[in-house]
């Protein structure tokens, strides 16, 4: 009956069976290994505690490792000459120049290495007995022949650059090794003593970032911030004041500067030099220049265009503009321009030089792209959040430095350039409601006397170094002054515009003006600037963003018709949005849900 059952069984029950069975010869095995096998890994185990304990790991540094790839491959190199394989030596000296490149960069160092060099004259050596055989050079494959000669050719070209060396080399063999021993041995030795430029240390980004935000931690708890390398050797080299002139600091400034955008190049470390240089400055021109440097490396901590400024950062560069404005104020005979390249030496001229003193710099330029991050920064974070609640706390902030850039430029007769600040002002106010702007007014006032959290961190940067050569006192009001009514405001500077501004200026202040009248219920006087435009009739010609701006002005007409119980007039400027299907499209405010048809969120 058993043994009917296993064999009527199917394949299932095989399968089970003889699993089942190898299951327990296993463990029948296992059993009887047991103790061999236990020691076994006992004594496995106590020769690893053995080694670990006996053994220590070699942390190389940079600089070895590099050396030591190229005596690897000098090696193979070595091997190939042995076998006569021109193949395998020509694709070894393209790799031991490749590496000649990283020692160079790791050893900051204009002196070719020795290996470098000996591995060279081996070559040269190796090829004039190959040229010389011309029986085995006969004998050789087609593919070895070919890459003999064009060894030949690479090595000439190669070996031009370095023919002293080579020549020397040749004469002293031994004292060329021993001379170079001797250097590494003093390298070793002098340490940290020496003084190395900063702009020359790599530093990543994310060390940077990361190094931020446990400093700001460690600043709130009242511990001291702690220097990185970079710091400690701009320290060092301008510890004595009475050493520091103009000269010095602007070559350190050109320095810092030309290093911008190159790989291995802290962003966050750049702002800390510059901001660094601001306070050794010999001159106001010389200060005003480096900060304009100051606010470009600023921007370029954030290069994504996806993604919006850090807001801290974003802060002390309305700061430092504001500083810009404080030295212009202070200054007159300084001029700002971008069309004109100062000279050289123009920020040597000091604070008694009775001339005028050029300085490259757009104000205007800088407002709009501070401007255009905290919009983004708008964009990029949660509106349901209290971070974006928090983030527009800081418009008054940006309204204060507008208003302050918009002073100067009307001061200096620049009215062109003051009616675009005036339009991003504008930009700013128009859609707000009175309500609205009355609490931002109360908010600038609150913001005031509260003390603002921006105001502690130059501090900390002044605990650094050397006092500031040239003191900058407040000069423009950090504090913004509204009317008390939003349409007064807005009247003072739409009138500039339509004085002073460009045709594309003009047009957006002019929906600007219409939506803010609509808003404010006043139709009959929105529509009649609407109708003395004439925006309608070539709307279609201008950017998307304008194009964008009069649908909402449209818009808001017809709510402010519908509102004051014209209804006919509502449903006319209302009509040609909804007539397409596409009202969200038109107001920019999201992607219509379609049936048939889908859309990503940038279509």
């Amino acid at each position: 009956m058993a043994s009917r059952f296993w064999t009527q069984g199917g394949s299932d029950t095989e399968e089970e069976s003889s699993d089942y069975g190898s299951d327990v010869e296993e463990m029948e095995a296992g059993e009887s290994t047991a103790p061999n096998a236990g020691s076994r890994y006992l004594q496995g185990n106590a020769s690893d505690s053995d080694d670990s304990d006996g053994q220590h790991r070699v942390v190389k540094s940079a600089k070895d490792k590099r050396f030591e790839e190229m005596s690897a491959t000098v090696d193979q190199m070595k091997n190939a000459m042995k076998i006569n394989d021109w193949v395998s030596l020509q694709e070894s000296f393209d790799k031991v120049n490749k590496q000649l490149e990283k020692v160079m960069r790791v050893t900051e160092s204009q002196k070719v290495p020795t290996p470098y060099i000996k591995a060279l004259v081996m070559l040269e050596d190796f090829l004039s007995q190959a040229l010389a055989n011309k029986d085995a050079k006969k004998k050789m494959s087609s593919s070895n022949a070919k890459a003999l000669n064009s060894m030949k050719q690479k090595l000439k070209k190669n070996n031009k650059q370095y023919e002293e060396l080579i020549n020397k080399y040749r004469e002293h063999p031994e004292s060329e090794e021993e001379v170079e021993a001797d250097e590494e041995s003093e390298e070793e030795e002098s340490g940290d003593s020496e003084i190395e430029d900063p702009t020359k240390i790599d530093v990543s980004d994310e060390d940077d970032e990361d190094e931020d935000d446990v400093a700001a931690d460690s600043l709130d708890d009242g511990w001291e911030k702690k220097m990185s390398r970079k710091d400690k050797l701009m320290d060092k080299q301008f510890k004595n004041p009475s050493e520091i002139t103009w000269e010095t600091v602007n070559k350190k400034f050109k320095e810092v500067v030309a290093a911008r955008g190159r790989k291995g190049t802290g962003r966050f470390e750049q702002v800390e030099q510059l901001t660094f240089l601001t306070k050794v400055a010999k001159t106001p021109a010389q200060k005003l220049e480096i900060l304009f440097s100051v606010v470009s490396a600023q921007f370029d901590v954030n290069p994504g265009l996806s993604g919006h400024m850090p807001i801290n950062v974003w802060k002390k560069c309305v700061q430092n503009m504001l500083v810009v404005l404080d030295i212009l104020v202070q200054y007159p005979n300084i001029v700002v321009s971008d069309s004109v390249e100062p000279d050289e030496n123009e920020s040597e001229k000091g604070p008694d030089y009775i001339g005028t003193i050029r300085i490259w710099g757009n104000l205007v330029a800088f407002l709009e792209r501070i401007d255009s991050e905290f919009f983004k920064s708008l964009q990029c974070i949660d509106p349901h959040t209290r971070e974006y609640v928090e983030r527009l706390r800081d418009e008054p902030m940006f309204l204060v430095l507008a208003q302050n850039v918009q002073d100067y430029l009307e001061r200096v007769r620049d009215f062109k350039a003051a009616s675009k600040v005036a339009l991003r002002r504008v930009e700013l106010i128009y859609y707000k409601p009175q309500g609205v702007y009355d609490a931002m007014r109360k908010l600038a006032e609150l913001t005031e006397d509260d003390g603002d959290e921006t105001g502690e961190e130059p501090k900390v940067e002044e605990s650094r170094g050397p006092p500031a050569f040239v003191v900058t006192p407040e000069l423009v009001p950090r504090k913004p002054t509204f009317p008390e009514n939003s349409r007064t405001l807005m009247d003072i500077l739409v009138s500039l515009i339509y004085k002073y501004g460009d045709e594309r200026t003009k047009a957006r202040a002019m929906l600007c003006d219409i939506y803010h009248h609509a808003l404010l219920d006043e139709f009959s006087t929105s529509r009649d600037l609407l109708l003395m435009s004439h925006l309608q009739d070539s709307i279609q010609h201008m950017d998307i963003s304008t194009q964008i701006l009069f649908n909402r002005a449209m818009a808001q007409l017809g709510l402010c018709a519908f509102r004051v119980g014209l209804i006919a007039e509502g449903h006319g400027c209302l009509s040609e949005l909804y007539s397409g299907g596409r009202v969200k499209e038109l107001l920019a405010q999201g992607v219509s849900q379609s049936r048939y048809h889908e859309k990503t969120p940038e279509q």
